[in-house]
């Protein structure tokens, strides 16, 4: 026969935790029972139920041969299952940035592998499962220089393109165009934005090759400008790459134009928009195609107090003054005081700009490199075969043709 209280055990329901504190409590009651012994009761344990551990994912690195992938371009790792996270990490030990697809089924680094390096990754999934690998790039077959135009920290004119010289020639344009950027900040902002214009392969250098970058429209006044070159981590071409990388901001000053009208025989300045000054002017001959001043946006691109004019065609060598050179070929906007009286009247110059030197002096500190100088109203076209900083002699359309991309 049961006993009262194993029966009331039995009842459970609303007072089982009250009668397990009494069976507690009261314990001694079955004592001496049936054997004189403490009853006791073992409980039944049912095993635990083992999990087999997920399979690791298989990763793959995109357009890897043998155990290298091709430097010059970002690494894609696949995944053959979605991903939690993966960390890639170069030789040093340094996180390598990049993001993952949407599916977080591929990793794509955010720029491209260098040359002759090795990175490792550790990919996780979401339940857990890890796996791990390396990816090693292929060597260089030799480093080559290049050098810009702008230094870090200049100051620039509005028109002023960049142009990347190369010491060798770029056979893979596409490849190294397409991992080039310009960035800008607007004066008072705190945010980069991709400037709007495009890089344009042009043969200023040949046989070497130059790629210069210019704006749709002018630089925005006072703005900062940041130039990301991975040179060193690109394949320029048959496995020739660069000496360095570069990574460098510099400074869009003023808005400064001067509208150069032949016809009118003056200069107007243009500062921020406002119009600061004109001077009588004499351009080049109008009736000599050799001696016109050529129509089209140039740029300044030095200045000289004194400089030796000198000229093996029209035999002579003239001392000036005040000289702000607006064309690589032999054309100034400067001091001569032989031509005042014809300034503000009449053409009579060899090509060059020729002002009082009152008025020249007065321009002359104001004018910085990259300042547009946009002469209207003459016979002769601006083109690449008088200079080679005809950047804004072409259209957007002829412009953009001349990009690899």
């Amino acid at each position: 026969m049961s006993h009262p209280l194993t029966r009331r055990l039995a009842l459970g329901g609303a007072f089982a935790a009250a009668i397990t504190v009494c069976a507690a409590a009261c314990g001694s009651l079955e004592k001496d029972h049936a054997s004189g012994q403490e009853a006791s009761e073992k409980p039944t344990r049912t095993p635990a139920a083992t999990t087999a551990a997920p399979d690791p994912p298989t990763v793959t690195v995109a357009g890897q041969s043998g155990d290298t992938i091709a430097f010059g371009a970002p690494v894609v790792l696949n995944s053959s299952a979605a991903l939690r996270t993966i960390a890639v990490t170069d030789a040093s030990g340094h996180a390598v940035d990049g993001a993952f697809s949407a599916k977080h089924t591929s990793w794509s680094s955010t720029g491209p592998i260098g040359p002759g390096v090795s990175w490792t990754w550790t990919a996780t999934t979401p339940g857990g499962a890890v796996s791990h690998g390396t990816i090693a790039s292929t060597a260089a077959t030799r480093t080559a220089s290049a050098v810009g135009n702008i230094g870090p920290g200049v100051t620039v004119g509005v028109a002023a393109p960049i142009v990347v010289n190369f010491n060798t020639l770029v056979t893979d344009k596409a490849a190294v165009e397409r991992q080039l950027q310009v960035l800008v900040r607007p004066n008072g902002s705190q945010t980069w934005s991709p400037a709007a214009g495009s890089w344009a392969w042009l043969p200023d250098n040949a046989p070497n090759s130059t790629v210069h970058f210019r704006t749709r429209e002018y630089w925005p006044a006072y703005s900062e400008v940041r130039v990301i070159m991975p040179l060193a981590h690109l394949d320029w071409g048959g496995g020739v790459t660069g000496e360095q990388d570069f990574d460098w901001k510099f400074s869009i000053g003023r808005s400064q134009v001067v509208i150069a009208d032949a016809r009118t025989h003056a200069i107007a300045i243009f500062r921020d928009g406002a119009h600061v000054a004109t001077y009588p002017a004499s351009y080049g001959l109008d009736s000599d195609p050799r001696r016109v001043t050529r129509t089209g946006i140039n740029i300044v691109t030095e200045k000289l107090q004194t400089i030796d004019m000198k000229s093996k065609v029209f035999h002579y060598s003239d001392i000036e003054h005040w000289a702000v050179r607006f064309n690589d070929d032999g054309q100034f906007i400067h001091a001569n005081p032989a031509t005042l009286a014809e300034q503000g009247h009449s053409n009579v110059s060899h090509g060059c700009i020729n002002l009082s030197t009152e008025n020249a002096k007065a321009y002359y500190p104001t004018a910085i490199y990259g300042d547009p100088v946009d002469v209207r109203g003459t016979s002769v076209l601006l083109d690449d075969t008088r200079t080679q900083l005809y950047d804004w002699a072409l259209s957007w359309k002829q412009w953009t043709a001349l990009s690899a991309l």
